[in-house]
């Protein structure tokens, strides 16, 4: 049978459904071919000529949520035929193949008897895949026509989150987790990403326990026709990791959905309805969340919802994810941004024990199969530990509020401020653990901020770029008297100021993380150009900018 490409541009009613053996489509070949310094919607680079209209924005970001969700229910499918005696990381590789969905060369695998069946092989419906490009063309009409924090602003930040995730997996194969096998078997390999990394490919096949079990895990496979405990534990994690990373973009997408194209502060001062509903801390961010879910949960949407959330802790752990992303990018909040140093120091003050730099094999940490677990939940302005159980959270939860009895015992307190965040941790006492699951879920929205001001580690052009679309947009709100500040005043300097407050601290932080290998340097090292040239000829792309705006 010869794998199917799903089409480009075919009425959405019309779109083929996604099987086992389909293939990326032209645009996902070309958004995970870019390079980090190119992400882009944009061609030519940094053009402010011909802007991409709403419709090819929402199929940039609809390419990306679609192949990540794939990669979430391939995952589910392989992990039921593993329950079903397949064996999915045997030595001879065939749970692995499936997982990958492409092997070297680019053919086609044939699926196990089990899976022979069309219902069988078909990852996403035909009407998933409507409802999903509808729900992103909904979204994208929801932004406002800002200069910056507009549609272009939310795929560019999809589309650098989205290589990020692909850069975890392209750094020294040692700076990962040997401990959990599958990991680099998540998730699907594109061939014609070699164009850039040809050496990726083959340094992770030399390191073969990325690929295989060890001999432990493959002599448990062929003597039982289940999982064992620990290859369940594992599945578990690795699911975790890939419903992560669908997480990850779709937070990416929609985390400034109806920007009003002025601060926080603003809003506040002006007494906008929001501050009513969402108090006076990142306000904008609040609001972009519920509007995400308030879309997501309507009718139009059932499949691609009952896709998303195959189960009731995958709809708590998407809510847990987008919320701790998306209000991690309150970088103007004092308050959020003492309380992101705050995780930072917690997570990575000291090294885990036994553990090396940090071993990004987990992305959420969602805790064992049981029925208790460890979460933790912003109670009076402080980070506690409690121990509660899940489906009384499911019955008695409101609008992601957790009602719950403190149990003393367990409890450790990190001092926070500013809106409430739900994280999960793994069932554990073990303080090992519980730093771990908090390293991974920092280190996710340091991710998530690293994506919003990518422009300013990427290339010159792109910074150029975002740096006047910025501009535009202050420069618009003081015009129209929503802002007292004329961004004219001080911009070469005050940009110079971000890179040293804050472009550079975060890029460093990318590197010290250790969890991108070899390539941790390269946020620093982009950054620091940037800024060196920003130094050399500043002034003069300012005076250009400032004269060119003010004409327009």
């Amino acid at each position: 049978m010869s794998r199917r490409a799903a089409g480009e541009h075919p009425p959405e009613n019309d779109l083929p459904p996604i099987e086992l053996d389909t293939s990326s489509t032209e645009l996902q070949l070309r958004i995970f071919k870019q390079s980090w310094k190119n992400v882009s919607a944009r061609h030519p680079i940094g053009s402010i000529e011909n802007p991409p209209d709403i419709v090819t924005l929402a199929d940039f970001a609809s390419a990306i949520l679609e192949r990540r969700l794939t990669d979430v229910v391939r995952y589910r499918r392989q992990a039921k035929l593993a329950d079903k005696s397949l064996g999915p990381f045997s030595k001879d590789g065939g749970g692995a193949h499936l997982i990958n969905g492409i092997k070297e060369g680019g053919k086609s695998l044939k699926s196990s008897s089990s899976a022979q069946h069309n219902n069988d092989r078909i990852l996403l419906t035909s009407r998933c895949r409507s409802q999903l490009r509808k729900f992103v063309k909904h979204i994208a009409s929801m932004y406002h026509d800002n200069n910056y924090h507009g549609l272009e602003h939310a795929v560019h930040v999809t589309m650098s989150a989205n290589k990020l995730l692909d850069m975890l997996q392209d750094g020294s194969v040692e700076s990962l987790d040997s401990s959990n096998e599958d990991f680099m078997a998540s998730e699907p390999y594109l061939k014609a990403q070699q164009s850039e990394d040809d050496n990726m490919v083959d340094s992770l096949m030399r390191n073969g326990s990325k690929f295989s079990a060890t001999s432990e895990t493959a002599s448990k496979s062929s003597s039982s026709s289940s999982l064992t405990p620990r290859t369940a534990h594992q599945h578990n994690q690795t699911y975790s990791d890939i419903f992560a990373k669908f997480a990850f973009v779709f937070a990416g997408f929609i985390h400034d959905v109806d920007h009003q194209g002025v601060p926080n502060a603003r809003l506040v001062e002006e007494d906008d309805p929001i501050c009513n509903t969402y108090g006076r801390i990142s306000v904008a961010e609040k609001h972009s969340i519920k509007v995400a879910f308030r879309t997501l949960n309507e009718s139009d949407y059932d499949e691609f919802r009952s896709t998303v959330y195959e189960t009731n802790e995958d709809k708590l752990r998407l809510h847990r994810i987008i919320h701790s992303l998306v209000l991690s990018t309150d970088i103007a909040s004092p308050e959020r941004m003492r309380e992101t140093k705050k995780r930072w120091h917690e997570a990575f003050s000291r090294p885990v024990q036994d553990h090396g730099p940090l071993a990004f094999s987990r992305l959420s940490l969602a805790g064992k199969n049981t029925a208790t677990k460890e979460i933790a939940t912003v109670q009076a302005s402080k980070l506690q530990l409690v121990t509660c159980d899940v489906d009384t959270i499911r019955r008695e939860g409101k609008r992601g509020e957790l009602l719950m009895k403190r149990n003393s015992i367990s409890t450790r307190t990190l001092q926070m401020e500013g809106g409430q965040t739900v994280e999960y941790f793994a069932t554990s006492s073990n303080e090992d653990d519980i730093k771990t699951a908090l390293r991974h879920s920092v280190m996710l929205e340091t991710m998530l901020n690293v994506a919003d001001v990518s422009h300013a580690m990427q290339s010159w052009e792109l910074f150029c770029f975002w740096n006047r679309k910025l501009y535009e947009e202050l420069y618009s709100a003081f015009k129209s008297g929503r802002s007292d500040n004329d961004p004219s005043s001080g911009w070469y300097q005050n940009e110079l100021n971000f890179f040293r407050g804050y472009i550079i601290p975060l890029s460093e932080k990318m590197k010290k993380s250790g969890v991108f290998g070899d390539r941790g340097e390269e946020w620093v090292k982009n950054a620091t150009r940037i800024r060196d040239r920003w130094k050399k000829e500043g002034k003069r792309v300012s005076k250009e900018m400032i004269n060119a705006v003010r004409k327009d």
